[in-house]
């Protein structure tokens, strides 16, 4: 060997050594290779080697040993047989794989490829075969209702049904949607089983279970019928919006309110006052005696009309809201004097399940009468008790109101959002139940009056 190789520096004749090691994928997955002697040994057998070339002597010899460090060395002992690892040593190992692999820690020599991919090979199997008989045998568990499995990460929440057999199963009869109530009690608009979707929108209708929208929309009343009754109806309801919710607010919720069709934002305004508490009707446009001087609007129903052309405007006073319980008359003095037209509107509304107030803007309306006859839901107004809007002249109507229901046992009076008539209004509803009246809303007097 040339001198220029004895001299050499070790670490400059390893490097090609290490230029060959294999990266962690080839050291964990490829063919092992057997570990090359140190780096100290290959100097020493290159020494070793080019000395007995160049016949050095024994005095060269004795210098190399002394260099490497083996002048002293002994014989090494004879190695014992390995030891046969047993069930428990290789168990440990297995887990000691599946929990804290060696290469997580830069490892790799440590790492026995076959028992690390054969550990997690036999974790999988053990997780595949737990889920498919989760899922092929689940619906037979015998869970409580309501309770959990957990699979991995993933929560499964079993039905009530799920202990049931087949046969159970098909005997369990769907409970009716839940709609739910509002915190007044009334209940929340629209319930689908009473909703008819038409072009011009959602309108009521009876549902399929025998429930009609008068009732189902009407504010609960509880107290028994045991005092007389007195109904109070707010009509023109919406047109003065602060108005309207300042009365929400501040009158007693079992006052009724009966919403103008063409008042801006209605659907809200409905939805306020039904929150806070208050009934809800929509005012239906008709025919006055002196229309057109008095006009009630484009949708009015008239008696020179046909009857296609009153039914699409009807139809249009039907969609304009969602929560009401019918319909109270916006002027009409002539159309509820008139049996005939009056009879084609109480079969329409008799057919959606919708209640009829008669506001008695004509002294002999029989609006109430003929929804009587046809069959359907009627009240009436006893007075008007702001027709002149003036604070003594509202106090006594108030008190005409309440000789009538005294007498009949229920009364209803009307009246439109005037402020002066709101403070009465709010000073008089307080003074009832000492005087012995129970305040209702007027679907709690629905067909107890007896109509002329």
């Amino acid at each position: 060997m040339a001198d220029s190789d004895l001299h050499a520096d070790p670490d400059d004749r390893a490097a090609p050594a290490a230029a060959g090691r294999r990266g962690l994928f080839g050291r964990l997955f490829g063919r092992r290779r057997k570990s090359k002697p140190a780096a100290e040994e290959s100097f020493a057998a290159a020494m070793t080697t080019a000395m007995a070339d160049d016949g050095a002597g024994d005095d060269d010899a004795d210098l190399i040993r002394t260099i490497t460090g083996d002048e002293d060395e002994t014989p090494a002992a004879p190695a014992a047989p390995p030891r046969r690892e047993g069930f428990k040593h290789k168990l440990f190992r297995y887990l000691g794989y599946i929990f804290w692999p060696p290469f997580l820690r830069g490892d790799l020599g440590a790492v026995n490829r076959r028992m690390l991919l054969g550990a997690w090979t036999c974790v999988l199997l053990l997780l595949a075969g737990a889920g498919g008989w989760l899922v092929t045998t689940g619906q037979s568990l015998p869970f409580l209702p309501g309770s959990e499995v957990v699979i991995g990460v993933t929560r499964l929440t079993l039905p009530p049904e799920a202990r049931l057999a087949p046969e159970q199963k098909a005997a369990v009869k769907a409970p009716p949607p839940d709609v739910g109530r509002l915190p007044s009690g009334l209940l929340v608009a629209p319930d689908p089983m009473l909703t008819e979707l038409t072009p011009r929108g959602p309108v009521p209708k009876i549902g399929s279970d025998g429930r009609q929208p008068w009732t189902a929309y009407a504010r609960p009343v509880t107290a028994p019928a045991t005092r007389p009754r007195i109904a109070i109806v707010l009509h023109d309801m919406g047109l003065n919006q602060q108005l309207t919710l300042l009365a929400a607010e501040r009158l007693p919720p079992e006052i009724s309110f009966s919403f103008n069709p063409y008042a801006q934002d209605l659907k809200p305004m409905v939805e306020r006052a039904r929150t806070i508490g208050h009934e809800a009707l929509l005012d239906l446009p008709m025919e006055p005696f002196d229309y057109p001087s008095s006009d009630p609007g484009p949708y009015t129903l008239l008696t020179s009309l046909n009857e296609d052309e009153n039914i699409r405007r009807l139809d249009w006073a039907l969609s304009r809201a969602s929560g009401y319980i019918g319909f109270a008359n916006l002027m009409g003095s002539k159309y509820t004097s008139s049996p005939d037209h009056m009879g084609f509107v109480a079969e329409r509304l008799k057919a959606r399940g919708l209640m009829f107030v008669d506001i008695r803007t004509a002294p002999k309306s029989v609006a109430a009468r003929v929804v009587r006859e046809a069959g359907g839901v009627y009240a009436y107004s006893n007075r008007q008790i702001d027709q002149q809007p003036v604070g003594d002249l509202i106090e006594a109507r108030l008190e005409e109101l309440e000789r009538t229901a005294r007498v009949g046992g229920v009364a209803v009076g009307s009246a439109r959002p005037y402020p002066i008539t709101l403070d009465r209004l709010l000073a008089w509803t307080g003074t009832l139940n000492a005087k012995g009246f129970d305040l209702v809303p007027v679907s709690a007097i629905a067909n107890r009056q007896t109509p002329q």
